[in-house]
């Protein structure tokens, strides 16, 4: 069972970093075995050669002034009287800000990270996608929009019965269990391009979806009891990615948090996950998603 401990927040001196923040200050206070968050900023030395003796000029070494403005943040949008958690700023230097998040989740023991997905702030918010390519980076990973709700109370888990799902629905359980929230599982099944228009659409569907029961049957028995009892809608694609229909189920069903394995079995012709996992964080979407490694 999923046991979040330390927290990282991954910051770049925008807008953005307010948003974090206070969603950060509710899952502290959401999570309380949350014991340490790590305020993360790396500064990329990949500016012009003239702003070389711009550096020269400061003041003070561009380190310090950088912790200076994130404390400032984190005084002003995180901290909160009456509930006090340990935490710690760490700027680095790295030319891949990727890669240096990766070695400080592994030095730190850092089981959950949260990073934005920028929609209307200016930048392009990319790193999520960066890091889930990293293969050291073990923490599992909540990607944020600045419209995100501060509620838990209903996490959607998309499946496709592999072990990362299985990863998926435990880590969404623990959250539940902490939040007093629900889980519910999502199925989404397609007929691979390939086929048609060799096969009659509805007759193959139907077969899919039966089959898909069965598959969730024999996924459900061995998950842990607790999880066996949590109900699962089976969506047929049609015209959409698998990310929009994962999305459209989320907003109808008014959820708070989509919960996704971060990679999947490949078979067909049952959903990729690691891929959809992917497609869902390029997706413009309005709620949190927590990526299980």
């Amino acid at each position: 069972m999923k046991n979040y401990q330390n927290l990282l927040v991954g910051l770049d001196l925008t807008e953005m970093d307010s948003v974090l923040l206070r969603y950060a200050r509710f899952l502290v206070q959401a999570l309380p075995k949350i014991k340490k968050v790590y305020f993360f900023h790396n500064i990329r030395f990949d500016y012009p050669e003239e702003a070389e003796a711009l550096l020269d000029e400061l003041e003070r070494p561009l380190p310090e002034l950088i912790e200076e403005e994130v404390k400032d943040k984190v005084e002003s949008n995180f901290l909160q009287e009456g509930h006090e958690v340990d935490w710690e700023i760490l700027i680095e230097s790295h030319y891949s800000t990727a890669e240096q998040i990766a070695k400080t989740v592994k030095q730190k023991e850092i089981q959950l990270s949260l990073f934005g997905k920028k929609l209307s702030y200016q930048g392009a918010g990319l790193v999520s996608g960066k890091l889930l390519r990293q293969s050291a980076f073990k923490s599992d990973l909540i990607v944020l929009p600045e419209t995100a709700p501060h509620s838990l109370n209903r996490i959607l888990v998309p499946v496709d019965f592999s072990s990362a799902s299985r990863k998926a629905m435990q880590a969404a359980h623990h959250v539940a269990e902490e939040t007093k929230g629900q889980v519910s599982c999502q199925h989404v099944y397609t007929i691979p391009n390939h086929y048609f228009p060799f096969i009659p659409v509805q007759g193959f569907r139907k077969s899919m979806e039966q089959e898909a029961q069965e598959n969730y049957k024999k996924f459900r028995n061995g998950l842990p009891e607790p999880l066996q009892g949590i109900p699962c809608e089976f969506t047929y694609a049609r015209n959409r990615t698998t990310a929009e229909a994962i999305y459209d189920h989320a907003i109808s069903g008014k959820k708070d948090m989509i919960a996704i394995g971060s990679h999947g079995r490949s078979a067909v012709p049952t959903v990729l996950l690691g891929s959809t996992a992917t497609q869902v964080l390029q997706f413009e979407f309005h709620i949190p998603v927590l990526v299980v490694r």
